[in-house]
């Protein structure tokens, strides 16, 4: 399949570019705020675009255009199966964010990547504009929402208001433009955010010389990560650790896919092992793993007191994996 991926000008998209776009998509859940908390709800429709609409929507970025907005596509045979569009008006205390206005992917065409490779053209596009962060108020369908975590996306810290009103039940989300993962080579200065990890700190002792490890940057370091190779082309996530006030933020998602691109094609598969929780096994299930085995009594038989995680003395460490895309 040849996608071509180009920016859009007035000169190569016109009022029909649209015609053949597929909007169409089955909702059968939708993320809707209870008492305070989103929880996925049970809410049927179909969304689809009549050509009308399609048309409307293609003049809407074509004013776009000439108004310093910016579009980008993907093309197959000539014909557009996904398009962004990436507003030119700054907003928040900061003039921090701009805002993500669109972001479709035609139906035949969804799960190849191409709506990652259009978020990421959109990036980059809004940091050079100078933004140090991408809003995007979010259709709150399951699978859309899934996407744009899955991009790394978070709750706003501080939402648009006119957005929040135009649609009130989408998701106010953020994309830090800023934010950095790189490798530290000082990991004994880490020993504080190491120990949020793994609590001992004779263990931490016994992989971080041979490991590898990875913080990330967003306006100061708000967690880390270790990994090691540990034979047979298996790589393990021996650390992942987040602040506690930080938490919750997409921060340890955004670890995990950082490691997965970068040795995706140095090793077969990746896993991971953690307590018998409901606060971390989730978690990587979230990231794509599914368990693997069980080492018997290995919190008992390690750790020279016993380790506690949300009022549950662990016992067995629980492996998770996952098969690496090469």
């Amino acid at each position: 399949m040849n996608i071509i991926y180009q920016k859009l000008t007035k000169e190569n998209f016109y009022l029909t570019s649209l015609d053949d776009f597929q909007r169409y998509q089955e909702v059968s859940k939708c993320w809707r705020k209870i008492d305070g908390d989103y929880k996925l709800s049970d809410v049927h429709y179909i969304e689809d675009w009549e050509l009308s609409e399609l048309r409307k929507m293609a003049e809407k970025i074509l004013q776009g255009l000439s108004q310093g907005c910016v579009g980008y596509a993907a093309i197959i045979n000539n014909k557009i199966v996904g398009f962004a569009y990436l507003e030119n008006l700054f907003f928040g205390d900061k003039k921090q964010y701009i805002n993500l206005g669109e972001l479709y992917v035609s139906f035949p065409f969804r799960r190849r990547g191409i709506g990652k490779k259009l978020f990421d053209m959109t990036c980059q596009e809004a940091k050079e504009l100078g933004a140090s962060k991408l809003y995007i108020s979010a259709h709150s369908a399951e699978e859309s929402i899934c996407a744009y975590k899955s991009y790394g996306c978070t709750f706003a810290q501080e939402v648009n208001a006119t957005l929040a009103q135009k649609e009130p039940f989408d998701l106010q989300l953020e994309f830090s433009l800023n934010l950095q993962i790189y490798q530290v080579e000082n990991k004994q200065d880490f020993m504080d955010l190491l120990l949020l990890g793994d609590e001992q700190e004779s263990m931490i002792r016994k992989y971080l010389e041979k490991g590898e490890m990875f913080v990330i940057d967003d306006d100061g370091i708000k967690g880390e990560i270790v990994v090691c190779s540990v034979g047979g082309g298996v790589l393990e996530i021996k650390n992942l650790a987040i602040l506690p006030e930080f938490q919750k933020m997409g921060y340890g998602r955004r670890l995990i896919e950082f490691i997965l691109k970068k040795y995706n094609t140095k090793f077969t598969t990746i896993q991971v092992g953690t307590g018998d929780s409901h606060l971390t096994i989730p978690f990587y299930e979230k990231c794509g793993f599914v368990k693997s085995h069980i080492v018997k009594n290995f919190f008992i038989e390690n750790y020279d007191h016993p380790i506690v995680e949300d009022g549950k003395q662990l016992t067995d460490m629980i492996y998770l994996k996952r098969i690496l895309d090469n």
